[in-house]
């Protein structure tokens, strides 16, 4: 029996309390590692970015296509530090679901971006809310779930890098690609 409060039942607390931290802190199945796929990674792979496991495009379905944009299909931005859809994204999404609803023969991924500010892992999961609320407009929308994964490049492929507002504004966005070849 452990006994009342003392040094070893603080300690035993303590110690309890760590492990169940670092568990809640360990990535889960939906990581990308060291996969390969996405145009214009600059090591040509996808190591550290981050899927949805929600997402009914595999994995494997995202490492094996190649993406590209396409001019009817507009980027979304965001405010900072949000993912919700302003008026103007909500604009934009209905004529890019329009688009994508006129071509189903294609799988589309949706990356989500951020600006610098902020640590990389914050990024990644903010990024991620980006592309998921961009593929939940799609679905509600008509697009056929299967055919659109999600992926976070959080704060890694920036568009712009001159530090203005202007150009953190371009970096917090969402990206709507085709694949070119199906898995």
């Amino acid at each position: 029996m452990i006994a009342n409060g003392g040094p070893m039942t603080k300690n035993l607390i303590l110690t309890l309390a760590v492990a169940l931290l670092a568990a809640a802190c360990t990535p889960k199945k939906g990581v990308l590692k060291g996969s390969s796929g996405v145009d214009g990674a600059a090591d040509g792979t996808l190591a550290g970015l981050s899927y949805s496991e929600g997402d009914d495009m595999s994995e494997g379905d995202i490492r094996d296509a190649r993406f590209q944009g396409v001019p009817e299909l507009e980027k979304v931005f965001f405010d900072y530090d949000q993912y919700n859809l302003t008026a103007e994204a909500t604009a934009t999404l209905r004529a890019n679901a329009a688009w994508l609803k006129q071509h189903p023969e294609f799988q589309f991924l949706i990356e989500g971006h951020a600006d610098e500010r902020g640590t990389a892992e914050y990024n990644l999961a903010l990024g991620q809310k980006r592309a998921k609320i961009v593929r939940e407009y799609y679905v509600s929308a008509g697009v056929t779930p299967g055919s659109i994964g999600t992926i976070s490049y959080g704060k890694e492929r920036p568009d712009c890098t001159d530090g203005s507002e202007g150009c953190d504004r371009g970096n917090r966005r969402a990206v709507t690609l085709i694949a070119t070849k199906k898995p």
